[in-house]
């Protein structure tokens, strides 16, 4: 691989922009460490220095203001963007536009489904007629079901998924949190009979999953992008998505929820967004350590069922925010060597194999492989 980058990690000084940019080091792919602040960038890429125990000779800092006039002269270099700035629906829309203006291949780590319809409905033809790549949720969060339901799907006759995220010990970063609390107190979809149908928002509901003997309290959790992934997909009639991160939390954030549905009366879109931002500063004041395979695990399980068929895949997988660095890094890995599948709007699976994408999964240590 040449030694001039060809990817740029911009964002990169919040908590998921570290792991993206380690995860990238470790396979010796250089790229640009990007973002709006010179001195977080700096610092950040020492805690990826101090992680790798080595200098991070991949990496390049460049700072950029998230507009068009700075980030097409860096575009320009690439091949490949890896947003890891969110709020997505507040900050990736010149992101999305420079990557388009500059034939760059677009990749993030969202987990907002309203951004994910918005990418897909106003850019998803225009990265297909250019032969790119738009991938929101290219992370843990949704992939990690899309996986689980493919394989599933491979059963002749499904045609109904539920999909079940259950995490222990759950460990939100801040611009995580100030995400999904932004798309918790927004409109959020299931699948049904071919129709987008919304949840009700301000209730948690009890799930139960096949490895644990107790039920859980789940919430939507955004609707997931599974149900954005699959909505005009022939084979799916109906999808919901539920997420389990452990029932103190989703009584915390149900309980945010209705104070949202109070303080926001009367208040604009733009103001609504700065309110859930404040709620997410309150919940997570600081960035947490990174996340370890052995305590931070979480299965995803996809039920599926059609006319004379029921079946089962879990999902066994570790520390879901540094495989949301290594989706990344081998997402980045494949469009570079020319391994893309399908163009235009596409999760990673639609995008580069299901099967492909587990087995790599699987030699790397972070998820079990379907019988």
């Amino acid at each position: 691989m040449s030694e001039s980058p060809k990817i740029v990690v911009y964002g990169g000084s919040g908590y998921t922009g570290k792991l993206v940019a380690e995860c990238l080091a470790e396979r010796n792919m250089p790229f640009y460490f990007s973002g709006r602040n010179q001195a977080k960038l700096e610092s950040s890429l020492k805690i990826v220095e101090e992680r790798l125990g080595r200098p991070c000779n991949e990496a390049t800092i460049v700072q950029a203001a998230n507009t068009r006039e700075e980030l097409v002269p860096l575009f320009e270099k690439v091949e490949v963007v890896i947003n890891v700035a969110g709020p997505f629906m507040q900050l990736a829309w010149p992101v999305i536009e420079a990557c388009l203006e500059t034939n760059c291949h677009y990749l993030d780590t969202t987990g907002e489904q309203d951004f994910t319809i918005v990418a897909r409905d106003k850019y998803g033809k225009a990265f297909a007629e250019k032969n790119l790549l738009l991938s929101p949720a290219n992370s843990y969060m949704w992939v990690a079901g899309a996986l689980a339901a493919e394989v599933v799907l491979e059963t002749e006759g499904v045609d109904t998924l539920d999909i079940t995220y259950q995490i222990n010990n759950a460990l939100p970063s801040q611009a995580s949190t100030r995400s999904f609390l932004r798309m918790v107190n927004n409109p959020q979809y299931y699948i049904k009979d071919n129709e987008m149908v919304e949840w009700q928002g301000d209730r948690h509901y009890t799930i139960c999953v096949p490895h644990l003997s107790q039920p859980q309290l789940a919430l939507p959790w955004s609707g997931g992008c599974e149900p954005v992934w699959y909505e005009h997909d022939d084979r799916v009639r109906n999808l919901k998505v539920l997420t389990a991160f452990g029932d103190e939390i989703i009584e915390a954030v149900v309980g945010l929820v209705h104070r949202f549905n109070e303080e926001s009366q009367g208040m604009t879109q733009e103001q609504k967004e700065e309110l859930t931002n404040n709620y997410g500063d309150e919940m997570t004041p600081a960035e947490p350590p990174k996340d370890s395979r052995d305590i931070h695990r979480t299965v995803i399980t996809c039920i599926g069922q059609g006319r004379q068929v029921t079946t089962v895949f879990p999902l066994s997988l570790n520390a879901p925010y540094t495989f949301t660095g290594e989706i990344c890094a081998e997402s980045a890995s494949r469009l570079l060597n020319g391994d893309l599948k399908a163009a235009g709007f596409q999760s990673a699976t639609g995008a580069f194999g299901h099967r492909e994408l587990l087995e790599h999964f699987h030699k790397t240590g972070y998820t079990n492989l379907p019988d």
